[in-house]
């Protein structure tokens, strides 16, 4: 959506995802679910359908309602994102964006809407948007033995990354804090992530 010409070789990139690593995601989909009545059953899981109990088809509906609505415009930020981004920024990182939020043009609008107003004009190159919950190998591939940084919280996304010659990071959720891969880094937050990208 943003698309300007890029040159791996000649600048500092940063491949992210965004939900659970830039935004707040999860927080913000449980409140707007508890508006529709329903409750969360389970903790420490990725599945919609097993935290809240419902079917999987209607899971998959209600995370895509929610993706396409106004509360995309308004995510915060995730844990220490603003901080973390700004100091590597400063530092002549640029970021390309790759999420699984929605096809709807208006909704990509509101997310990068959201991005900027977080975390700065300048900051990211491109913002990539697949469809709910698609897979990311098919932009992934595109930046193949590039070496690139690649954060996510999604253990199969990190290991796509990690197949395609990417440096993949596994930013820590209850999810996800098992997940032990040889090749993929886990950091608590922005800060480590920052300390393993700058060598600190």
């Amino acid at each position: 959506m943003i698309k300007k010409e890029v040159k791996l070789k000649d600048e500092k990139i940063i491949l992210t995802d965004c939900d659970g690593v830039l935004l707040a995601w999860e927080d913000a989909f449980h409140d707007w679910m508890k508006t529709k009545g329903f409750t969360k059953k389970a903790e420490a899981t990725y599945d919609i359908s097993t935290s809240f109990g419902i079917p999987k088809t209607l899971g998959k509906k209600l995370v895509k309602e929610f993706n396409e609505s106004a509360w995309m415009g308004f995510l915060p930020a995730y844990k220490d994102a603003r901080s973390g981004v700004a100091k590597l920024v400063e530092h002549g990182w640029k970021f390309i964006v790759i999420t699984s939020l929605s096809l709807d043009v208006k909704a990509q609008m509101l997310r990068i809407s959201n991005l900027k107003n977080i975390f700065g004009k300048n900051v990211f190159i491109d913002v990539i948007c697949l469809d709910t919950g698609a897979d990311k190998d098919e932009e992934l591939v595109k930046f193949k033995d590039s070496g690139l940084y690649w954060i996510e919280d999604k253990p199969e996304n990190a290991e796509a990354g990690l197949k395609y010659g990417l440096k993949p990071i596994i930013i820590e959720h209850e999810h996800n804090k098992d997940h032990d891969v040889d090749g993929i880094e886990c950091a608590y937050d922005w800060e480590e992530i920052y300390n393993i990208i700058e060598g600190v």
